[in-house]
């Protein structure tokens, strides 16, 4: 039952639920929260599964068709998100694997390697996003497309060299950390069933051009679109966070005082508020086009 659930959960919620979530959510649940359920609640009942008849070879095959399926799902992604989800369903499938051979000290070792990796890769995707939000506009279906990215290295070097760290770790590359956990599983892979231990290592070798498939289309190359900076449009709402959490697409009237208490004075000659509201600078592009009004007003207490 633990086993078909993971196996839905990262075939159905995976791919239609958690892709317009936030960037530290994404990470969050992709990497050792809600997908990791399934494995930790196998890990955690392996001493009863074991004394079940068929119960290990159920579990290992179920390991074995999720390595598989998530592979090659990811191969025909071209949204960013999705790829980096599908390539997680793959991930969970070698744990799944692991606990079916009865390895459960691999499956766990591979779930905590795998978190921290595929967490870096999760918030470097949002960095790439929220780049490709200034030139496409706020459209989930533009920002995250690799074919319309290329040639980011320029515009976000930083993000670059993580995500290539992370990349370089989910493939199984000496000497970080998913080498160590993903190199014990493809071992004992060998002396469980052959079958199984050849789906493993070409699913290996998958996950090493998908990997780098994302990679390739995300910085290198040229950009697939031309630039038009959104911000300065008029007509389109500022798609920055605001006091009600989402784009502001009216001016706020900087001239209006929160509350003003009439009995105070100060130097006993002007009156003064309770709460000071103060302008603060922002960057010319998150300007409108008369370059005259400020879209964010934040207010503090004195």
């Amino acid at each position: 039952g633990f086993g078909l659930h993971d196996l839905l959960q990262q075939m159905l919620a995976k791919k239609l639920l958690y892709m317009e979530g936030p960037t530290p959510i994404s990470a969050l649940i992709h990497a050792a929260t809600m997908v990791a359920a399934g494995i930790f609640l196998v890990a955690r009942l392996l001493p009863l599964f074991i004394v079940i008849p068929y119960i290990m070879n159920f579990i290992s095959l179920v390991g074995i068709i999720t390595v598989l399926l998530g592979a090659t799902l990811a191969l025909a992604q071209n949204d960013i998100k999705r790829g980096l989800a599908y390539s997680t369903m793959s991930q969970l499938g070698y744990m799944m694997l692991a606990l079916g051979m009865g390895s459960y000290r691999s499956a766990l070792f591979h779930l905590i390697t795998h978190a921290y990796s595929k967490a870096l890769l999760f918030l470097g995707s949002g960095s790439i996003i929220h780049s490709m939000e200034t030139v496409v506009g706020y459209s989930p279906h533009k920002s995250q497309n690799m074919a319309l990215m290329g040639g980011l290295t320029k515009h976000v070097p930083i993000t670059k060299r993580t995500f290539l760290v992370g990349t370089l770790s989910i493939c199984g590359i000496p000497p970080l950390a998913c080498f160590w956990s993903k190199d014990e599983i493809l071992t004992d892979s060998w002396l469980y069933s052959t079958n199984f231990a050849i789906i493993a290592w070409v699913t290996a070798g998958l996950t090493a051009f998908y990997m780098f498939r994302i990679y390739l289309l995300t910085f290198e190359g040229h950009l697939g679109v031309q630039f038009q900076n959104y911000i300065r449009k008029q007509k389109i709402p500022f798609y920055s966070l605001s006091l009600w959490g989402k784009g502001v697409s009216k001016r706020i009237d900087k001239n209006v005082n929160l509350l003003t208490m009439n009995k105070l004075t100060m130097n006993n000659k002007e009156r003064s508020s309770f709460l000071k509201k103060k302008i603060y600078p922002i960057d010319d592009s998150a300007r409108n086009v008369n370059g005259t009004q400020h879209f964010i007003t934040i207010v503090h207490f004195q």
